[in-house]
């Protein structure tokens, strides 16, 4: 049995976005899902806005899903993001040009991670096919104490860390982002990257042990 990771990812509060502020945001939206695609990292179904403020993708691994949510949130700020992972079957043909018209187990977890998110205000969730376990409470735990850090970032720090996240070095980030080495380390310090990048670092290997399983 072939098993996937779906994501869903949904704009907080969308109703209560101005309309001048909604058009701008949803073209940012569409310019960091079309880089994440281009990138083929990893993705079998590529990211596509479903709603216009919800979108989805599909992948084969974990391994680049973290970055790729962190360059959205930092795409995106101040409007925060929420973001479904789902570990399961998919039942219907993959499509591979985009994240439409499939089901199955993956999805509908994927689904019910969003309805939870929206009643306990939460950044992260993940659900795994027939896999309610207490390795999972502790994965949802760390995704909830990481994601109430965030909601204090600002836009530099989420994009440092996704660069950290993509192995670059502090010349690279401070060079990319037009910020003095003293920046950097005030931010790196004070977001506690070293230990958060550490932290999805282990919970990438799980859940890739999830899906391979």
């Amino acid at each position: 049995m072939v098993k996937l990771l779906v994501l869903i990812g949904d704009i907080e509060s969308s109703r209560d976005i101005k309309k001048e502020v909604r058009e701008d945001l949803q073209q940012k939206l569409k310019n960091v899902l079309e880089r994440i695609n281009a990138s083929g990292e990893e993705l079998i179904s590529p990211y596509t806005i479903t709603l216009g403020d919800e979108f989805q993708a599909v992948y084969k691994k974990a391994d680049y899903v973290f970055v790729h949510m962190l360059q959205i949130l930092a795409e995106l700020h101040p409007v925060s993001v929420r973001f479904s992972l789902a570990v399961g079957r998919i039942d219907t043909s993959i499509n591979k040009e985009q994240a439409i018209g499939m089901d199955g187990p993956a999805f509908h977890e994927a689904r019910s991670g969003i309805e939870k998110l929206k009643g306990n205000g939460f950044l992260f969730n993940i659900q795994v096919e027939q896999g309610a376990n207490l390795t999972l409470k502790i994965i949802n735990g760390s995704f909830q104490l990481m994601g109430q850090q965030m909601r204090s970032w600002n836009k530099r720090r989420l994009k440092i860390l996704a660069m950290l996240k993509q192995g670059k070095d502090y010349k690279f980030i401070t060079k990319e982002l037009d910020i003095s080495e003293s920046a950097f380390y005030k931010n790196k310090n004070a977001g506690m990257l070293d230990l958060i990048n550490e932290l999805s670092e282990n919970l990438t290997k799980i859940i890739n042990q999830k899906i391979e399983r």
